[in-house]
């Protein structure tokens, strides 16, 4: 009898385990499900692909990212290298900018669909990032939960589908990091309790693969989370921390094929040359962040303020901490840890230093607090403990932090300097009574407690998921069709011209910033965090249009269009640019125009004395002319042509320098600054140049016509031929954040006939291509005398050149473009390209693969022979 009550008791046991068990995979499930269900529903009422025609992608998703994938998917059909690539600035190291924003494995999915569904592919991509998002934290918490519910549901979706995720996930190449992230913290609390470092270093090297980016922050909170953690003594401390480190070292070795080449050449950015740390200063203030914290349905996209954060991530969160800070099973250490985390973000939010710092000693450039998921993950975790130790929860408890809830919404509303509508705050201080209901009816009752638990929960749920609907309305969606019409009708353009040279082509005006690379052409501009500092400065310099991290093709002129091998310009049939090439036929949608010149190419032989170009200037007309001194013996490619001090209406203006203007203002006017260009003698082609940092708006008129408008600061304009006795005038209105700055304005007429003198001679110094692939070029020069050979390739040490067969050194021209010394005779050079880097990170990358691996396999016959002894 007793056997057999044994028995039965036993056999009690195996089902109550087997039904946790079962209950635990439910929960996970529905935690991947549920947010699935939630972005599928937003997909079919915003129209998302392939439930209407637009697209997830906005902001740099569609000015950047849909381009890079475009080339990305072209390389994996036609089996190209990922090394290198023409398609954008002039030629990009391609493993760079595919560690920064193409990495995720999740990416090969795009290889199942069309190029048109591109957009389609990349969208459900995203969603299925957040779904796994969900999961990730139902995994992490379940694990944790000694018993399984509706409040690990919860905390998942709210996870998956905070304001951050809402509003930043147009970020796609971040997702796989946020997504990895509870694993990670998973993995590192395995290994201080189990001393089992394997999931963490897994789950850590997924995140840096992935993004090395948002994989810095991760490293600095797991760091963090150490350091708090509740260990049993001060050598579990010690010796934990070893095999934390030891762990962490190894999991970014086996990352090293991607962060070696990753960090040099981000090394060669703005941001990489400059990590200098900021001075002092607050951002914003406690109010503005407790703002963003209740800013239900309104997430962040993109903003040019700092200060800003996507912090909502319910507003139970608000709530869960007065519960958390009142509970008495909770231990005193815990909460004094988290609440020193939570105002260390808080602190980390506003303050300079730390918020450079976090962001890996970089600007946040429109995309402000990229690490606030971190933060709402204490929230979720303050959350959880909270439901682990409900019971502990009294009614006055649940009084005090309804109140306090509403106090701080009425300390937000009054104190912050960028308070939400009204209607925000009535809707939170609802859900604040409606929720201290639930838990006050909780704490008072004997058998309903699950029922009103659940309750919670529930109401949790419909909030976070009709916020994230109505955040993704707020977000807005791009049109595909819109901005994508051409991609079948270019791919048949590029083909019907059945030129296999080498050349580059452009787009006269682009729809998206990065368009020509959506293309399968090789062209001019970039627009990317991988572009290099020298290659913008160079281009700024021979006055094409750059930013931080972009150089377009707008300001090309006949010598840079020759320069740099353009030999094709495509239109678009709205456009109306004028161009001096020549137009030659239409392929659906685009108008192809072809450059008349002859003898163009990728190279060019010039005189030493390149060495010497006067390249760093802000005058764009001189460098190109001391270009054609230096390089060709040409002279005088451009003709400066005199312009007379500004008449100002409302503002100051000093001559500092030729042609440099510091001004002061008062009043923003449409004519603050008005130059006078009385042209004496016949222009044949008209150049303008200004760049000004107050400059809101230009106006160009030719004798009362005006021929051109809007914001045309930093690039070369044609204006044409304006005849003798015309007067030209340029209008500023100045506009800015400060009442001064400067301005440079220059004029120079084009000379026609020494450019063809240029052209001549350059051509009779072309490279010859004689063979090419994305990452390699073969061809035969032959050099009158020791000369040096200029590549308009960007300058990158992983460029190794061979002249007949032997290697040879490579140099800077213009301190950006590739050159090589030649001596006299005919030659052939030959060029290959290897990412700096990557020979040595595919070494360390193997052999911490074979360190991991064998620790792996120690640890199991560690394990089997425990087993055996038991």
């Amino acid at each position: 009898m007793r056997k057999e009550h044994m028995n039965i008791k036993k056999e009690g046991k195996q089902i109550r385990h087997i039904g946790q068990r079962f209950g635990r995979k439910h929960v996970i499930a529905l935690s991947f499900f549920m947010p699935l269900i939630v972005m599928t529903g937003c997909c079919i009422a915003f129209g998302i692909q392939p439930f209407g025609d637009n697209s997830l992608l906005i902001i740099d998703g569609l000015h950047q990212y849909m381009p890079f994938y475009s080339v990305l998917y072209d390389k994996l059909k036609g089996g190209e290298s990922l090394f290198y690539s023409f398609r954008s600035g002039l030629g990009i190291n391609f493993l760079s900018l595919f560690s920064y924003y193409l990495s995720s494995p999740l990416n090969l999915l795009i290889i199942f669909f069309k190029k048109t569904q591109l957009n389609m592919a990349v969208s459900m991509i995203i969603v299925l990032k957040i779904a796994l998002s969900g999961m990730t934290a139902g995994i992490y918490f379940s694990s944790k939960s000694k018993k399984q519910g509706l409040h690990v549901l919860m905390i998942s979706m709210a996870y998956a589908l905070s304001s951050y995720m809402v509003g930043y996930c147009w970020n796609v190449m971040w997702l796989d990091a946020i997504m990895i992230f509870p694993i990670v913290v998973m993995g590192l609390e395995r290994l201080i309790d189990k001393k089992d470092g394997r999931l963490y270093c897994l789950a850590l090297f997924y995140a840096l693969y992935c993004n090395y980016y948002i994989a810095f922050m991760i490293c600095i909170f797991a760091i963090i989370w150490y350091i708090f953690y509740s260990f049993k003594s001060v050598k579990q401390f010690f010796f934990r921390g070893i095999s934390f480190a030891l762990y962490s070292f190894l999991a970014a070795g086996m990352a090293a094929v991607l962060l070696i080449p990753a960090y040099l050449g981000i090394k060669q950015t703005a941001s990489g040359e400059a990590m200098t740390l900021p001075d002092h200063s607050f951002l914003t203030n406690a109010a503005d962040l407790l703002n963003r914290q209740f800013a239900m349905g309104s997430p962040i996209s993109h903003d040019n303020f700092d200060g800003n954060a996507n912090l909502y991530i319910g507003i139970f969160t608000v709530l869960a901490v007065g519960l958390y800070l009142l509970n008495q099973q909770i231990k005193i250490s815990d909460k004094i840890k988290k609440t020193l985390l939570v105002g260390f973000f808080y602190l980390s939010f506003g303050e300079m230093i730390l918020n450079f710092i976090w962001h890996g000693f970089h600007d946040q450039y429109g995309i402000p607090n990229r690490f606030s998921f971190l933060f709402g993950f204490v929230l979720l975790h303050m959350l959880w403990e909270v439901f682990e130790h409900l019971d502990g929860t009294k009614g006055w408890h649940v009084a005090f932090a309804c109140m306090a809830g509403v106090g701080l919404l009425a300390y937000a509303r009054v104190k912050g300097t960028q308070p939400l509508e009204d209607k925000v705050y009535g809707v939170a201080g609802m859900l604040f009574i409606l929720y201290g209901m639930i838990l006050l009816l909780y704490t008072l009752s004997r058998k309903r407690k699950v029922w009103y638990k659940a309750a919670f929960c529930v109401v949790a749920i419909i909030e976070i998921a009709t916020t994230a609907c109505m955040g993704f309305n707020e977000n807005g969606q791009i049109s595909v069709s819109k901005f994508f019409y051409g991609t079948e009708d270019m791919e048949k353009a590029a083909a019907s011209l059945k030129d296999e040279t080498f050349y580059r082509s452009e787009l006269a005006s682009a729809l998206m910033v990065d368009e020509n690379a959506w293309y399968p052409i090789n062209s001019v501009g970039l627009f990317g965090s991988t572009a290099t500092d020298r290659m913008v400065n160079m281009m700024d310099n021979l006055g094409f249009y750059t930013g931080c991290n972009e150089y377009l093709y707008k300001g090309a002129t006949p010598v840079t269009n020759f320069l740099l091998n353009v030999k094709y310009l495509y239109y678009h049939q709205e456009d109306s640019l004028t161009t001096d090439f020549k137009y030659l036929k239409t392929q659906g949608t685009f108008d192809i125009y072809e450059n008349t010149a002859k003898g163009m190419s990728i190279g060019y032989l010039m005189n030493d004395s390149i060495k010497d170009w006067y390249y760093d200037s802000a005058y764009p007309f001189r460098v190109q002319n001391d270009l054609g001194e230096q390089a060709f013996d040409v002279f005088e490619l451009f003709h400066d042509i005199e312009i007379d001090d500004p008449a100002t209406n409302g503002c100051t203006a000093s001559k500092t320098n030729d042609g440099e203007y510091y001004f002061e203002y008062g009043d923003s006017r449409p004519d603050n600054m008005t130059f006078t260009i009385p042209i004496t003698e016949t222009a044949e082609n008209l150049y303008l140049f200004y760049d000004g940092t107050q400059v809101e708006n230009a106006q160009i008129m030719v004798d009362g016509t005006n021929v051109k408008s809007g914001d045309l600061d930093g690039y070369m304009l044609p204006i044409g031929k304006v005849s003798a006795g015309s007067e030209v005038k340029v209008t500023f209105e100045l506009k800015g954040e400060t009442e001064d700055g400067y301005v440079r304005l220059s004029a120079a007429d084009f000379d026609q006939e020494v450019f063809e003198e240029f052209k001549k001679t350059a051509a009779e110094q072309a490279f010859t291509v004689t063979d090419y692939s994305s990452n390699s070029l073969e061809g035969t020069v032959d050099a009158s005398d020791n000369q040096t050979l200029f590549l308009s390739i960007p300058y990158d040490s992983g460029w190794k050149v061979k002249v007949d067969g032997k290697e040879v050194k490579t140099c800077r021209i213009g301190d950006a473009f590739l050159g090589v010394k030649v001596p006299s005779g005919e030659h052939t050079v030959s060029l290959k390209y290897t990412p700096p880097g990557f020979s040595i990170g595919w070494k360390v990358s193997l052999a911490a693969a074979i360190i991991f691996i064998v620790l792996c396999f120690v640890k199991y016959r560690y394990k089997a022979d425990i087993k055996k002894k038991e």
